[in-house]
């Protein structure tokens, strides 16, 4: 399977400008995008021009987008292939086989993530007087976990309740923030009360499974989980998303200490004589 694309964006993307890894780590995470839209198209939805799609793919030693844009389909349309010898694998392997992939894929995340948005998530989170939570049906889980570790570390934070928080954005000031989990199915609910907070100046970081994702749209930061075969399985995703919330966590944990943050509830967090 063809995938010089893939070697040629990871080779390069330490050297790109900050627009050209914009379009790089992009199209790591949503080949499928490159696949179906023109360069325009594309461009817009990661708010880049076209012409920095176009150098991007010079960049990486393309002759335009075209030829980037028929490797990537010839890529995709083999992905069936590969899943169906996969298939073949034993039962005896199976559980073996799925652990490598989350391993995979946690792999290829670290690869492409965006360390500057990661540091400017963390920053926006200590700096806010608030943080609010929010994931709607198989998101909630994920939203539940980190609100309840959230609140150990900074003592401000809460998991947004849609039977009893009504209203709560236009209690919170500015100087706040809400995190919104949003992953395939998007939730309609989920989705309006990003653009009410955007509407009202409350900034939104959104966790989601795409770049395209409808809460995207109004988001001031976004977290996209990455997924090797591009499906919207949750199950693919989990063991991905759980391991960003850590790394947001753990750095929080850490920036908390070294400003001398530390409310009440850290302690309880963090076991006193940690080896």
């Amino acid at each position: 399977m063809n995938r010089e694309y893939v070697e040629r964006t990871k080779e390069k993307l330490p050297e790109m400008t900050k627009g050209l890894k914009k379009v790089g780590r992009y199209l790591l995470s949503e080949p499928i995008v490159f696949a179906i839209h023109p360069a325009k198209k594309v461009g817009s939805m990661i708010d880049v021009s076209e012409t920095m799609v176009i150098r991007f793919c010079h960049y990486i030693g393309y002759r335009g987008y075209s030829e980037l844009q028929k490797e990537v389909r010839h890529h995709l349309m083999n992905l069936e292939n590969i899943k169906d010898k996969e298939s073949i694998l034993t039962k005896e392997n199976n559980f073996k086989h799925f652990i490598e992939e989350d391993v995979k894929n946690l792999k290829q995340m670290k690869n492409i993530i965006d360390v500057d948005v990661l540091n400017d998530v963390v920053e926006k989170i200590l700096e806010s007087e608030k943080v609010v939570v929010a994931g709607y049906y198989h998101s909630f889980s994920f939203a539940h976990w980190f609100s309840f570790n959230l609140n150990y570390i900074l003592g401000n934070a809460s998991l947004f309740r849609p039977e009893s928080d009504a209203g709560v954005l236009e209690l919170m000031s500015k100087n706040s923030c809400i995190i919104i989990f949003s992953f395939f199915r998007y939730a309609v609910d989920t989705i309006r009360l990003a653009e009410e907070a955007k509407k009202i100046g409350v900034p939104v970081i959104v966790i989601t499974d795409s770049w395209a994702s409808p809460a995207a749209e109004y988001a001031d930061f976004v977290i996209s989980i990455y997924s090797s075969e591009n499906t919207n399985v949750l199950l693919q995703k989990g063991p991905i998303t759980m391991s960003v919330m850590n790394s947001i966590l753990s750095e929080l944990i850490d920036q908390v200490q070294d400003r001398g943050k530390v409310p009440p509830t850290f302690k309880y967090y963090i076991k006193d004589g940690e080896d």
